[in-house]
């Protein structure tokens, strides 16, 4: 409790469990996994298929097309509250209550946690590259509250998950190469399993740990030590092998191959091909489904990769080309899917997995190091800084925006947050989305919550008969008390380490 680390895990949390976004056909696919699995021992969906139109079908029997970790991850989770909550039979609003709940609880434990730890494992990499106590404590904030983390931190979705694995795999190599000096089997073993499990979660994750097995193989000696990474992704593979196989006819078979929308299985890989740069705009700057636009501090690892990359004589330059390489090839591969604007939602959602490494290029601006700026330059810097605080706390309030009104803002919506979100946000019309987890809905209905059916949406707040802007500040409550938490415990470690300079 008297580390920092841990008031920063407790915000992100308690900002990602707050929220319930009730359904949508990528939530329900992946929900309707879980069902199968913990209700009827199958990986078929064919009692829930009608509420998706995301699944695959082979024969006469429909499966979830997507990636199969999320689902496995929530099993547990809906396990338990099944024994715990006991659900009534039938499918009366008895039942859509029970699974509007065991499906909050399920995405607080699959997606919520690791989204969460997420945000400290870059805290603690920040700190291994180094960055300052302050510097790497605020990017990390600024990531888990001020990008795209935030909202699909509280959506069944894989992208989340996929950028937490992926995120901490190389976060525990860099500590390997810049702490240690070593990597260990087990540290080895666990990075494998970590980028196993992305690609268990999500397929395009393979991509991003292509980079990172490269980056081990930069420091990590003799060579066929990298058997111990081998060996840690093994066994989430040969669980994916085995389940494709069974399901799909073959270990390398995916679910796209036979999903009921053929635009997925466009491309050599995943829909990889040939990119468009009119979606490169897009998806970059505008406000249609612009990072940069919803999340304007990110704009700094532009600068931030030139900087890494000369910092120190080269010596983050492994750390760098690894972040460059993983944010360029997601934006390849955004901008050569046919459905490249991700169907309803407020943001660039297939840039999601690799956020934590463009955040970590913005950050790199303020890691110490040799440079060649000017007086004038250095005079400029806390005006840059403070935009950038600025930016930062733009990002925060359109991520809690989005969140807390509908992160699954209509596809035709030209403007998600001026035309949409910020309008409802300022009519105190939160939780909106009218589609429930197992079964399909249309119009939105933001009205009170007493006004609505119990299994759509909800906040917390609104749980304990708060309304409208107003159920938002027990989350702010959390947030001041986190901050003050964090402040006290920068403040005390400062002490300590004045005191025996040694633990630095």
């Amino acid at each position: 409790m008297r580390r920092p680390e841990m008031a920063l895990f407790v915000a992100a949390f308690a900002a990602y469990a707050y929220f319930y976004q009730a359904g949508g056909w990528n939530q329900n696919s992946r929900f309707d996994l879980v069902r199968a699995t913990v209700e009827h021992g199958t990986a078929s969906i064919d009692a829930y298929h009608t509420n998706t139109g995301d699944k695959a079908r082979v024969g006469d029997h429909f499966y979830c097309d997507k990636a199969p970790g999320v689902s496995w991850m929530a099993a547990p989770a809906y396990a338990v509250a099944r024994l715990v909550a006991r659900p009534p039979d039938g499918d009366g609003i008895a039942q859509a209550r029970f699974l509007a709940v065991a499906a909050h609880v399920s995405t607080a434990w699959a997606i919520g946690v690791p989204s969460a730890i997420s945000v400290v494992a870059l805290a603690l990499l920040l700190g291994a590259l180094g960055a300052g106590e302050r510097t790497r404590l605020a990017v990390a904030a600024a990531y888990g509250l001020g990008t795209l983390a935030f909202p699909y931190s509280t959506l069944l979705y894989g992208h989340q998950v996929a950028a937490a694995f992926t995120l901490c795999a190389f976060a525990l190599l860099v500590h390997a190469r810049r702490i240690v000096g070593r990597a260990g089997p087990l540290l080895l073993a666990g990075a494998g399993a970590l980028l196993g499990g992305a690609v268990v979660v999500e397929y395009p994750s393979a991509l991003a740990a292509v980079v990172i097995t490269a980056y081990a193989a930069t420091f990590v000696r003799p060579l066929h030590r990298l058997g111990w990474l081998a060996a840690g992704a093994a066994l989430p593979c040969a669980a994916l092998a085995l389940y494709h196989a069974v399901v799909f006819g073959g270990p390398l078979t995916l679910p796209y191959q036979f999903s009921t929308q053929k635009n997925r299985s466009r491309g050599f890989f995943m829909g990889l091909g040939v990119p468009n740069a009119t979606v490169l705009w897009h998806v970059l700057l505008s406000p249609y489904r612009g990072l940069f636009f919803s999340s304007p501090w990110l704009a700094l690892s532009l600068p931030g990769a030139i900087r890494m990359v000369r910092l120190r004589t080269g010596a983050l330059r492994p750390e760098a080309i690894t972040c460059i390489a993983i944010a360029l090839l997601h934006l390849w591969l955004n901008a050569s899917l046919a459905d490249w604007q991700g169907g309803r939602a407020m943001g660039a959602r297939y840039l999601v997995p690799c956020l934590p490494f463009v955040a970590i290029l913005a950050a790199a601006l303020a890691l110490p190091g040799k440079g060649t700026s000017t007086g004038a330059t250095r005079a400029l810097r806390p005006a840059a800084w403070a935009l950038a605080a600025a930016g930062a706390l733009c990002s925060t309030f359109l991520m809690l925006a989005g969140t807390a009104v509908m992160p699954e803002v209509p596809i035709r919506e030209p403007h998600p947050f001026g035309g949409y979100i910020l309008p409802r946000l300022a009519k105190g019309q939160l939780a909106v989305s009218t589609q429930s987890i197992d079964s399909i809905g249309n119009s939105p209905s933001p009205g009170p919550l007493d006004a609505r059916p119990i299994e759509h949406a909800w906040n917390l707040g609104q749980r304990v008969g708060l309304d409208g802007l107003a159920s938002l500040a027990p989350l702010v409550a959390i947030w001041i008390a986190c901050a003050a938490w964090l402040a006290w415990a920068v403040r005390r470690r400062a002490r300590v380490l004045d005191q025996d300079p040694g633990m630095r």
